[in-house]
């Protein structure tokens, strides 16, 4: 027995007409209450894993996981944090240094029923992992939302602060100036040289 001629039976047995018309009516229904539900979820769950897959090569790459977000976009996320007792006062004074924020790309994650992109935000440091400390942006803002890094925070020394870079820079300007010797001071050293050598000659 075919599946058709099962459903058709079934369909006499519960009452139904074994008529032609009242059976494609019967199948009609069918159609409507569950077929079409597996239709939607089928099409959702292949294009979801086509999304997943093109953010996941988005973010592929030496470097391109990391990126860029403004001080407005992450603060939200930080006060998150520090109502669950995070520290996240190093991070917050780089990133004010730097004037935006930047956060690593960590997978494709569904939030508050919205695919998104997950990002590390690494509050104790760049070249630790943070895998629950995470930023979430949904896939259809990330283009406005994002700007692409030129390297690491490490290599672009993000988590020094500018200040002990300013130091060090006047520190080592006045070094070279203080081992500078000018023309004119050196002309003086020779007269003076020069003027102790007659006198000692005239006596």
């Amino acid at each position: 027995m075919t599946a058709i001629e099962t459903i058709f039976n079934d369909f006499v047995n519960n009452g139904g007409e074994p008529k032609v018309t009242d059976f494609k009516r019967h199948l009609d229904q069918l159609i409507k209450s569950q077929i079409k539900p597996l239709c939607i979820r089928s099409s959702k769950s292949s294009t979801g894993n086509t999304l997943r897959d093109e953010l996941k090569k988005r973010f592929s790459g030496r470097g391109a996981k990391w990126v860029f977000v403004s001080l407005e976009e992450i603060s939200t996320t930080l006060d998150r944090f520090k109502e669950s007792d995070l520290d996240v006062t190093h991070y917050e004074e780089y990133i004010k240094e730097e004037g935006k924020a930047w956060i690593r790309f960590s997978a494709p994650r569904l939030h508050e029923n919205k695919l998104c992109a997950s990002f590390e935000v690494r509050i104790n440091g760049a070249t630790v992992d943070h895998p629950n400390q995470l930023h979430y942006i949904s896939i259809d803002e990330l283009d406005e939302k994002l700007e692409v890094m030129s390297g690491t925070p490490h290599s672009l020394r993000l988590e020094r602060p500018k200040t002990d870079e300013s130091n060090l820079e006047e520190q080592q300007a006045t070094e070279q100036t203080e081992d500078v010797v000018t023309v004119d001071e050196a002309n003086g050293d020779l007269e003076h040289d020069f003027d102790n050598e007659v006198n000692d000659d005239a006596f």
